[in-house]
């Protein structure tokens, strides 16, 4: 249809559809609504390359749409900002892919509409952390610089416009568009063009803004060198005179607004930046210490460098100059980084030399008892410290002196805070040539486990054991909440101890430098073996640690992505392949349930155990060392893919089917070619393998999938201790979530009296409710799912929970007619009365009647149809035996029937139940459905029917039960019967009452109908019993037994 739609209507569509499932529309954050909305954002983007204007315009007003509106609440809050961030995202994405034949009226048109929102997210206030306001503002930053990429001048002239305005007599206090400089995309041409933009206004700025606009040009410098490299190292080697000539005018514009020490300290760093682009200047600077001349135009700039020199040294140390010295020396140190070591002539490595020593002095090592150097009001600057480390790193790669104070044990949290954060950058940022790799870090590995055990420790132990140093005393500095937010983008309760907070924050750095590079950790050359795995054993035993520490939840997460990282980086000796075995014998907290996040601990566990295959097979050889804990870890795994089958996140399901075929993969490794012995590891080897196969076949929804997997599951037929557990763990599971059920919206005391009536007791009213209580009414739907889907899981595998000793059944008990193999099934569950599958069983058919006013009818419903499609044959004779427990208690001890709209409603859905069973069709010889009689409960039935009035609602149940007769007649041979002919009569003569009661009636409307098709059925009914039947009626009627006969036949 939409290809026969203008190409414009047709992105609207898809606009529209994109619309419609952000979270602030639906409400979801399930795996299925994150996919829908990755694959709009994929089809948006690459629309775009070809209709770029329409989608820009739709994302757009998308965005202006979603900020207009008004939100209540937390959940509201989240989704409202997830939102934006989606939108932000596709935007970065569809302008990155911008093509270049885009008009200039186009382009004029989508700017003017999309930076104003834009500048919006910039100028968000931050005092207060939110984890999802700095990534609303990072994401946009990263927009800006997208769109100003090809729209720089319509991004320039707002920042121009903005620089009058300040230069005119109005007191604007709005800053906002000043900051967009830090933002955009400028190569070396467009950095002069804004300088000399800025030199042409600076004149008419007031001194209230030049502190604003020199933090945001050095920001845009730094963009610059991050982005166009290349350009600054060339500009080293080729001084370009006309950026010389703006920065010269800068600088000196700059100095003459330098009233006091404070601003002097503010803008410091970035005349030290505008130095730094001109070399020329700076070679004639430096040659002056060393007696050359300086010319008049420079002296200024000399007295500057001279002055941050005196300002950093140990003897002004504490000056109102120090913290805009260091500032400026470390931004010294870290631009001197971006210049080739083979360029070591360059002027800036020689005004390096004279900073470096003082500069670490001051950072790194300062007087005993004094506190770490701090910005303002003891707040630590982070960055700056992680600046300095870097660029010392890069600069004398091999000097330790740094590197040593951050890695003493009895060095304040800063350095080790500094230490990880420094590591972690120099890893995962992109690399020019000349930088040093980490792999000379490797070394000390060891130093680097311990920091990680001690800080580990503290965190989990709450550091009631661990107190400061007495050398630190109370100088001992934390993290400040702001500074921890913004590297972390976490965000933090102020409640929670500072310092607990900063060992906190830490640990998850620490464990993000182990999934950066594990070999930092497991460094171990030139030590002995047994060394190597202990240390090896002890690192794996605090990653699986983590994993369970649900109060923080990012440091659990990145817990399992080391431990991934991990186990593909070891090359350890066989006998390490133990080592594994910690971590996946750690899944108690799965099968319990109580990971927030299981779905991405399932992915990880698959990962894992992946990388563990990978390495079994390496050393196939020596496999099975360690058996007794692989049968261990068998039982565990078998436990949690299992339990996660009726999961209601169908993402969670795949990845547990897909699990099944690492085990396969793991018993063919251990066994080779020997199939018995697979099959002795692995009893359902096949339909393990069929379920990791039906993970990949494309599903239609949930209850498809869910139907797939139990009909694999009705195939299982060998117990193994995973299987019978996981079977147990999910009736614990179903009891508390069906007696949640049961009694909510807690129904009146009459209707309660009513289920109370003979035949169905309900069972007694819950005060516990489950685990996971839902509140919503979406949570509450996924609960009754969930519970269907265990419903469902637990009538599919019940046959492998049956009691698996053979229990002695006296002969005289098996009726003669009774082949061996009905015999060998019925003694495999003889005394299964007592068996948690009889418990089930019992329970599932007193939910035939629920009458919970919000849940009944689907309760009902879904165990009507479960039992009848889903139960496992081997489960028959006991649901078979428990209904006629049900039914005895519809008759009084007289024999009398107890007619109750509850008990008319069981039967029905029993005769729905047993006529679904005995028309399933199996390919196995051996039915389970023979194994019991079902004489006794068939005759109880009828004989229940027959006293129903004759409404239509009791006609229907009357052909129901007809039609499960004539089904039962069709399996004749594979039923079992003690007194077949007797039995056949008697229903033959219950029947036969009802056709001939039908003909005596005076029928009128629907009833008429009804009896018609009741009499149709009826016939058919007697028809297929009456079948080879001789006639035989009651013992009484012996006297004259030939006029019994022929009164029978009459009938």
């Amino acid at each position: 249809m939409m290809a026969t739609q203008k190409p414009g209507e047709w992105v609207q569509a898809l606009i529209s559809r994109f619309d419609a499932q952000l979270p602030i529309k639906t409400g979801l954050h399930t795996t299925q609504s994150i996919q829908n909305v990755e694959q709009n954002k994929e089809c948006l983007i690459n629309v775009s390359k070809y209709k770029f204007r329409e989608v820009i315009n739709g994302l757009t007003k998308t965005l202006q749409s979603v900020s207009s509106m008004r939100i209540i609440g937390p959940e509201a809050e989240r989704n409202y900002f997830e939102s934006q961030l989606i939108i932000l995202d596709t935007l970065e994405q569809v302008l990155n892919s911008q093509p270049k034949d885009t008009s200039r009226l186009d382009e004029a048109i989508y700017v003017k509409l999309l930076l104003p929102e834009i500048c919006k997210f910039l100028n968000q206030s931050t005092d207060t952390p939110n984890t999802l306001v700095l990534q609303l503002k990072n994401l946009s930053s990263k927009v800006l610089f997208a769109l100003s990429l090809n729209n720089f001048g319509a991004v320039f002239n707002r920042i121009s416009a903005k620089l009058t305005s300040l230069s005119s007599a109005s007191d604007d206090p709005d800053l906002s568009d000043l900051e967009l400089i830090q933002h955009i995309n400028v190569d070396v041409l467009r950095l002069i063009k804004l300088f000399n933009d800025i030199n042409s206004k600076f004149k008419f700025l007031k001194n209230k803004h030049v502190i604003t606009l020199a933090y945001n040009l050095e920001k845009a410098i730094w963009m610059w060198m991050d982005n166009y490299p290349e350009e600054f190292t060339e500009l080293q080697k080729k001084p370009n005179d006309e950026l010389q000539d703006c920065c010269d005018k800068l600088f000196d514009q700059f100095n003459q607004c330098m009233e006091n020490s404070k601003k002097k300290a503010a803008i410091w760093p970035l005349q030290m930046m505008l130095l730094v682009l001109c070399p020329k200047i700076l070679e004639e600077i430096n040659n002056a210490d060393n007696g050359a001349p300086c010319s008049a135009q420079h002296l200024k700039k000399k007295h500057f460098i001279d002055e941050v020199k005196k300002a950093i040294s140990p003897h002004h140390a504490g000056s109102k100059l120090t913290e805009g010295a260091a500032v400026t020396c470390v931004r010294l140190c870290k631009a001197s980084t971006y210049i080739s070591i083979n360029d070591r002539l360059n002027v800036l490595f020689s005004l390096v030399q004279s900073v470096i020593n003082d500069l670490k002095q001051l950072l790194f090592n300062p007087p005993p008892n004094t506190k770490p150097f701090s910005r303002g009001q003891s707040i630590v600057d982070l960055d700056l410290y992680n600046d300095c480390f870097v660029s010392c790193f890069r600069i004398t790669p091999h000097n330790n002196d740094v590197l040593k104070v951050c890695l003493h044990p009895n060095s304040p949290p800063i350095y080790h805070f500094v230490l990880v954060n420094a590591l972690h950058r120099i890893i995962t940022q992109p690399r020019l040539p000349w930088w040093p790799n980490i792999t000379i870090i490797y070394g000390k590995a060891a130093e680097l486990r311990n920091m990680f055990t001690d800080t580990l420790n503290k965190v989990t132990q709450g550091m009631a054991a661990h107190t400061a140093p007495k050398s630190v005393g109370v100088f001992l500095p934390y993290l400040s909440f702001q500074t921890i937010s913004k590297l972390t983008l976490q965000k933090i309760n102020k409640t929670t101890d500072e310092t607990m907070t900063t060992y906190r924050y830490l640990l998850l750095w620490i464990v993000r430098l182990i999934h950066d590079d594990p070999n930092l950790m497991l460094h171990n050359q030139g030590k002995p073996g047994h060394e190597v795995q202990s240390s090896t054993l002890e690192l794996m035993n605090g990653l699986v640690s983590l994993v369970h520490q649900q109060c923080m939840p990012d440091v659990s997460s990145e817990g399992y992505g080391g431990i991934i990282v991990f186990t593909s980086a070891r090359k350890h000796r066989v006998v390490e392949s133990r080592i594994t075995y910690s971590y996946i014998l750690g899944c108690q907290k799965l099968i319990q349930r109580q990971l927030a996040n299981y779905t991405d601990i399932l992915k990880w566990l698959h990962e894992i155990l992946v990388c563990r295959n990978i390495f079994l097979n390496k050393n196939s050889a020596n496999a099975n060392i360690g058996n007794n804990k692989t049968i261990c870890i068998h039982i565990k795994l078998e436990v949690v893919f299992f339990m996660y089958l009726w999961s209601i996140d169908i993402d969670a399901v795949l990845t547990a089917m897909s699990c099944f075929s690492l085990l396969c993969e793991e018993a063919d490794i251990r066994c080779g070619a020997d199939e018995m012995a697979v099959t002795q590891i692995l009893p359902n080897y096949n339909v393990y393998a069929d379920l990791a196969q039906a993970s990949t076949v494309l599903t239609t929804g949930r209850a498809a999938l869910q139907k797939r997997i139990m009909a694999l599951l009705r195939k299982i037929d060998q117990h193994t201790s995973g299987n019978s557990q996981a079977w147990d763990d999910t009736h614990r599971n179903w009891d508390l979530i069906t007696q949640y059920l049961e009694t909510f919206l807690k129904i009146p005391k009459v209707k309660m009296e009513e289920c109370q009536a003979p035949g169905l007791g309900a069972s007694n009213p819950i005060k516990r409710k489950p685990p996971h209580h839902a509140s919503t009414e979406h949570e509450l739907e996924d609960q009754l799912n969930e519970w269907a889907n265990m419903t469902g899981f637990l009538c599919a595998l019940g046959g492998v929970r049956l009691q698996n000793k053979p229990h002695r059944i006296s002969a005289t008990s098996i009726p003669s007619g009774l082949d061996s193999r009905k015999t060998s099934l019925m003694q495999s569950c003889g005394d299964s009365q007592y068996c948690p599958v009889t418990q089930f069983i019992s329970n599932l058919l007193k939910l035939l009647v629920c009458q919970n006013e919000k849940f009944g009818a689907q309760i009902q419903k879904h165990v009507k149809e479960l039992v009848g499609h889903e139960l496992n044959p081997a489960l028959f004779p006991i649901l078979f035996d428990q209904i006629k427990v049900c039914v005895d208690k519809f008759f009084d001890p007289s024999g009398q029937v107890i007619v109750t709209d509850l008990n008319t409603q069981f039967i029905e859905n029993v005769i729905f139940i047993m006529k679904n069973i005995l028309e399933i069709k199996t390919d196995q010889p051996c039915d389970n459905v023979g194994v019991t009689s079902i004489e006794s409960l068939m005759l109880a039935i009828v004989r229940y029917v027959r006293h129903l009035d004759s409404t239509v609602h009791a006609i229907q149940i009357k052909i129901k039960l007809c039609q499960l007769v004539e089904t039962m007649m069709q399996r004749r041979d594979d039923l079992t019967f003690r007194q077949e002919m007797k039995f056949r009569n008697k229903l033959v003569e219950y029947l036969t009452d009802w056709i001939m009661g039908n003909s005596h009636q005076v029928n009128i409307g629907d009833i008429c109908s009804m009896s018609r098709d009741l009499d149709q059925a009826s016939m058919e009914a007697v028809a297929a019993l009456l079948a080879g039947l001789p006639l035989q009626p009651e013992e009484s009627d012996r006297g004259d037994l030939m006029e019994a006969k022929s009164q029978l036949f009459l009938k």
